[in-house]
């Protein structure tokens, strides 16, 4: 199975790429499943699966993984069809088999969106030494005000600044190896959206197909829209391509919020091309912190305690009962 991995943080434009992707009539980009996340941090709970009672607690949290993701594919597994898939009885050949059958006519590769890929790099490229990646930054400014907008997100303009931060500091790290073997690509959020034919030719080109304009009907797509109105995060991906949508944490950030951001991240805005507002990047260590300590208790808190819609909290618990049977497992040697 031949797969591209986007390393992105969330409220970034994730889904947005993978939605774009799978308007490529080659490249099958179904909506995120996680499982990767799930099971590769998890793969000591069943090793070795050559056993088989570890093969079969991992084959039928599997097929319940499936069932349970935040969300919904066209295809569905059960345990009979993996063992007669899995001859060698390995998670690599399982997860192959379940993105392979999701798979639509004439698509040849798939496209995964996997939040804080770098977890799991290892386990990727051990399993996977021939996928691609594709590194996509967001000016941490917008992720913080979109951040603050989305129903269940918590903490705010704090925890999305350090949630930005680390995903940069650990994806950098993993790209910067990755990059001169020609595996990895990295863009930005805002030139996608700005010129997204020319971007979007890119990273055809990165995964080793032709440019087609069906792309830009992506939003057209079933299942892209049956998923864009199951979790209220995903909205836009049945949406056409947004090309203003960046900048707009002027609207929603205070100054306070704004100076914090970068304050806390002008190196790294730098290295990937932001233009700062503040003078954050002229202040010292000591004044730095000074800053930070005194702008704390004015940030924007956000919208974590607004209610989410009962449907959607309902597959949410559901998850998250999964990935607690998932981590709480204990294999057989």
């Amino acid at each position: 199975m031949k797969f591209t991995f986007l390393m992105c943080t969330e409220r970034s434009g994730s889904n947005f790429i993978v939605s774009l992707m799978n308007g490529h009539p080659e490249i099958s980009g179904p909506p995120s499943s996680h499982l990767f996340r799930l099971f590769g941090l998890n793969a000591h709970n069943y090793f070795p699966t050559s056993n088989t009672e570890n093969w079969r607690a991992f084959s039928e949290d599997l097929v319940v993984g499936q069932e349970n993701m935040l969300s919904e594919w066209e295809t569905k597994i059960d345990v009979a069809e993996l063992d007669a898939a899995c001859p060698n009885r390995t998670i690599r050949e399982a997860l192959d088999y379940t993105y392979a059958k999701e798979m639509r006519p004439g698509e040849r590769m798939s496209f995964v969106k996997e939040n804080y890929t770098y977890l799991v790099m290892t386990f990727l490229l051990a399993n996977w030494p021939d996928a691609r990646f594709v590194y996509m930054v967001r000016d941490p400014r917008d992720v913080a005000a979109s951040w603050t907008k989305t129903n269940g997100t918590i903490g705010g303009v704090k925890r999305a600044v350090r949630a930005w931060l680390n995903d940069q500091v650990a994806s950098l790290k993993y790209y910067r190896q990755i990059a001169a073997s020609g595996r990895a690509l990295q863009i930005r959020y805002e030139d996608l959206v700005a010129d997204t034919p020319t971007m979007a030719e890119k990273l055809c080109h990165h995964v080793g197909v032709d440019y087609d304009p069906a792309m830009l009907d992506y939003y057209k797509d079933k299942r892209t829209r049956r998923n864009a109105s199951r979790i209220g995060a995903w909205g836009n991906i049945a949406k056409p391509v947004m090309k203003d949508n960046f900048g707009k944490y002027k609207k929603t950030l205070s100054q306070a919020d704004i100076r914090y951001v970068e304050l806390m991240c002008f190196e790294h805005m730098q290295t990937f091309g932001y233009v700062l507002e503040t003078d954050a990047a002229g202040l010292n260590a000591d004044e730095r912190q000074a800053e930070l300590v005194r702008l704390e208790g004015q940030l924007t808190k956000g919208a974590a305690q607004k209610r989410i819609p009962p449907d959607e909290q309902i597959i949410r618990d559901k998850r998250l009962a999964l990935i607690e049977r998932v981590k709480n497992r204990i294999a057989v040697s």
